[in-house]
């Protein structure tokens, strides 16, 4: 008989999601700095965009995907 082995740390499916693991009070948020930092990462996208700078777009809308003030909880 062969076992087939699990990764470790394998992400359930059902409750995987964009975001901090740790979901942060909402009172503990700096929503004005958490704004501010993804108003700036936008714009740099902007401006790579409007330089035609595609690798660097690219590779900015990769950090706005991790970024943890792009993927706080609104729940």
């Amino acid at each position: 008989m062969t076992t087939t082995l699990e990764p470790k740390g394998k992400l359930d499916a059902a409750n995987a999601a964009n975001g901090p693991e740790d979901k942060p009070c909402w009172e503990s948020v700096s929503w004005l700095l958490a704004e501010d930092n993804v108003r700036r990462l936008r714009q740099r996208i902007f401006t790579a965009s409007q330089a035609g700078d595609l690798k660097r777009v690219r590779n900015l809308q990769k950090l706005m995907l991790r970024s943890r003030s792009n993927t706080l909880p609104i729940d």
